[in-house]
């Protein structure tokens, strides 16, 4: 069953399951940890580890197999207002008030990569990344949208959103298969597509919109300050349907798999069944907290995923070493005690033009590569 996990004003985190009673649904809490001391902002989750940041300046990394603190990241000197793995987990970028983009490499946590000034030195509101991993978004303080080649590791454009009548840009999420994204602000949404690096739609609403999700590549739900939810087609936006979701204002939806997540201000989480762009609410729960983020753990996939490396692991053992003669760079720079076994597609390289920045921050010694003992020859004696 999946798992929903919230972040609170109160520097809480907690997860909630539906679970059924007879013939009616319920939702339950499963867990709760309190290892922020101020509001936490943003939460992303990729595999076992969850990311969260808060107004303490930390991001902490929960291993969600054991419900328990994994470690926690002390690298900004500002609020944290967004994290995000990349699609295959293998990093984690993170955004602050302090105005920078810290890469970290999951696993080892090491810092892979500082944009210090990453929006002129003003804060980074958000963070969304490509499906395909090889770019990502922000928005910052300074009015901008900015373009990050995650392959090179540089910026690679940069809009003034000023200039396109966007104030305030709040939130900025890809589309499933990343042809476009949307653009939160005051009193509007903007659609934005790749395609033609501009503006596509621009929907706007009496109350102001809070968070978007996308269902698929072409429909999306927005929850505005009212408390209602808008279901839309976007080519066909003046044919939206509207639900009232909450009596509060609609902080963060989350959709997967026809089920959509959604929680209020007031701390009231919502469990409802999507068909067809149509709401029904399955069931509800207080969290008696303010919520202020949200995302899924996706425990079904999790268990299949670990289930498959089990039935795997007798013939990547009895493979290790033939593996490891044909490793990438990739290992070459992982110490003997943090490499892994490698999955097909469980990596992805982040690689730097200029020499300073393709030094490793933490680089490992040469190999010492021993040589053999011949065998010598016993000497002829004579008889």
């Amino acid at each position: 069953m999946d798992e929903v996990v919230v972040g609170t004003y109160e520097g809480f985190l907690s997860g909630y399951s539906i679970f059924s009673v007879e013939t009616e649904k319920k939702i339950k809490q499963t867990f709760a940890t309190h290892s922020h001391t101020a509001s936490v902002r943003c939460i992303s989750i990729a595999g076992k580890f969850l990311a969260s940041g808060g107004t303490d300046d930390k991001v902490v990394i929960l291993d969600m197999k054991t419900r328990k603190e994994h470690t926690v990241l002390m690298n900004h000197d500002g609020t944290v207002n967004a994290v995000a793995f990349t699609n295959n987990g293998t990093h984690l970028l993170s955004g602050s008030d302090d105005g920078s983009i810290i890469v970290t490499r999951t696993g080892n946590w090491q810092i892979e990569k500082i944009w210090k000034k990453a929006h002129g030195g003003q804060p980074v509101v958000d963070i969304t990344i490509h499906p395909s991993d090889k770019l990502a978004l922000t928005i910052g303080g300074d009015k901008t949208l900015r373009t990050w080649n995650l392959v090179k590791g540089r910026p690679a454009f940069t809009v003034n959103l000023a200039s396109k009548g966007v104030l305030l840009p709040t939130e900025i999420k890809f589309s499933p298969d990343g042809t476009r994204f949307s653009l939160v602000s005051q009193q509007a949404v903007d659609i934005w597509t790749l395609e033609k690096a501009g503006l596509e739609k621009r929907i706007s609403f009496k109350s102001r919109p809070a968070t978007v999700q996308w269902i698929d590549d072409k429909r999306i739900l927005v929850g505005l300050d009212n408390g209602n939810i808008v279901s839309l087609t976007i080519s066909n936006a003046d044919k939206a349907v509207t639900y009232q979701g909450h009596k509060q204002r609609v902080k963060c939806i989350y959709y997967e798999n026809s089920m959509m997540y959604s929680a209020s201000s007031s701390g009231e989480i919502k469990v409802w069944f999507v068909s067809d762009s149509k709401l029904s609410e399955i069931c509800s729960v207080n969290a008696a907290c303010r919520v202020t983020c949200m995302a899924l753990n996706r425990q079904n996939h999790l268990i299949k995923k670990e289930e498959a490396s089990d039935n795997e692991q007798e013939n990547t053992e009895a493979n290790e070493e033939q593996l490891s003669e044909n490793s990438n760079d990739d290992d070459e720079i992982r110490p003997p005690e943090q490499k892994r076994k490698r999955m097909p597609g469980a990596y992805v390289t982040i690689s730097y033009d200029d020499n300073e920045n393709n030094k490793e921050l933490n680089p490992q010694p040469p190999k010492k590569v021993k040589k053999r003992k011949r065998n010598k020859k016993p000497k002829k004696t004579n008889t």
